[in-house]
């Protein structure tokens, strides 16, 4: 069982108390002006048509490179218990990030794509 850590915190310009946390409560949904921003910094992926899910598409020169590529998300997603769903052909892997409660976009979740770069 891991301790729970308090995020750092510091005075602001104005003396208020700031939080490194930049999310609000952790694992808690983003705003989707949040979202868009994050997104500015993830070259080629994208929201789906409901803003719930993160998508991508990699494409490979060769089959064995695409298997890899697949295999290697998918043992990342899962020591990391991130939700990942992998559409896999010859010579491309679409990945489609999104919570299994379908409730938005969250801070881990943007990390973890910014992982699968």
């Amino acid at each position: 069982m891991r301790a729970r850590t308090k995020p750092a915190t510091t005075r602001g310009a104005a003396g208020r108390r700031t939080s490194s946390r930049r999310s609000g409560k952790p694992g808690g949904k983003l705003k989707p002006e949040r979202v868009q921003e994050e997104l500015k910094t993830l070259p080629g992926w994208r929201l789906t048509a409901g803003g719930n899910a993160l998508v991508r598409t990699r494409k490979f020169s060769e089959p064995d490179a695409t298997a890899q590529f697949a295999a290697d998300v998918a043992g990342l997603a899962a020591g990391q218990r991130q939700p990942a769903i992998l559409g896999v052909t010859a010579y491309q892997v679409t990945l489609t990030l999104q919570r299994p409660s379908r409730n938005g976009i969250d801070r881990a979740l943007i990390n973890f794509a910014r992982q699968l770069d």
